[in-house]
């Protein structure tokens, strides 16, 4: 009987403590402090119409926390009201805002799992492709995220192409485009990044087969004339002459101008000021364009 009794004294303090660690946080999962708008006034009783405008001037002014809270709030308390669609869409952008990016994906997911007929639900998808985009930082380890995990880089390709196939008319999908192109850029830059890392571990199997998955996977990247190099140097190597020539031959014919402008290509790719406009990769063979520095300068003394 004495153990029953301090089993249920011991469950009793669990219980006390469990809701002790909740003070202060409401059913939203946020602060249970006062609500308030932006110049101080109480929103305590506010209708769905003034709580979701106040969360929308947080959000417009660069306060996306305090935004988040009132958005909950609106679909909290009135989830059948008009404006709960719309905090809960906003709510995915406050996120990203917030650079809560996992938040944004996981917030994106729900409304496109529950609301898949939305008028905006293009923006959802951009929304979604951006915070992916911007996952894909360095993190606690620094150096050059692609260099280490490239998983939300492809995601977010995925999500921007699910945008540009779907909604043709939306006015997210140039950007979506223009992203998808730095992505296929960049995804394309670290097969190559490993693919050298085999080259000079002189695994050069390894090497070529990596380099050839560019040339399958990432045609039209700025990274392919760099692949079609390393299958040459890799086939050499291993006494494959013939393909060695192939790989040479279709370098030459395909990306005139990177042989020409080799040394050049690489100094601007690293970020070094340009000597000169390169013409395009895979057109004829032509000289660079000779930047004129001092028109350059007057025209941006004269702005």
């Amino acid at each position: 009987m004495r153990k029953i009794v301090l089993a249920l004294c011991i469950l009793m303090v669990l219980a006390i403590t469990g809701c002790g660690g909740d003070k202060g946080v409401n059913e939203t999962g946020y602060s249970d402090e006062p609500l308030i708008d932006r110049e101080g006034n109480k929103l305590d009783s506010a209708d769905a119409g003034r709580l979701y405008e106040s969360a929308r001037e947080f959000l417009v002014d660069g306060d996306p926390d305090r935004a988040l809270r009132l958005y909950a709030e609106v679909q909290a308390r009135f989830p059948f009201s008009p404006y709960a669609a719309q905090a809960e869409m906003e709510s995915v952008a406050a996120h990203y805002k917030a650079q809560e990016y996992e938040a944004a994906v996981s917030a994106a997911d729900r409304f496109i799992k529950q609301r898949p007929r939305n008028a905006h639900i293009d923006y959802i998808y951009y929304i979604r492709g951006l915070s992916n985009y911007d996952r894909n930082d360095p993190g606690l380890l620094g150096g050059d995220p692609d260099k280490r995990d490239t998983r939300f880089l492809k995601q977010a390709f995925t999500d921007f192409n699910l945008l540009v196939e779907n909604y043709p008319q939306s006015v997210y999908r140039k950007d979506a485009q223009l992203h998808m192109v730095e992505i296929r850029n960049r995804l394309a830059e670290f097969e190559i990044n490993v693919a050298e890392y085999y080259l000079r571990r002189r695994a050069y199997v390894a090497a070529s087969r990596r380099a050839d998955s560019v040339i399958q996977r990432y045609q039209g990247s700025d990274s392919v004339p760099r692949a079609l190099e390393i299958m040459e140097e890799s086939y050499a190597k291993l006494g494959l002459s013939d393909l060695a020539e192939d790989a040479r031959a279709i370098l030459q014919a395909s990306y005139p101008n990177y042989v020409l402008h080799r040394d050049e290509f690489y100094r601007q790719r690293a970020g070094e000021t340009p000597r000169y406009a390169l013409p395009a990769m895979d057109s004829p063979a032509s000289e660079g364009e000779v930047i004129d520095s001092d028109a350059d300068s007057d025209a941006t003394q004269a702005q």
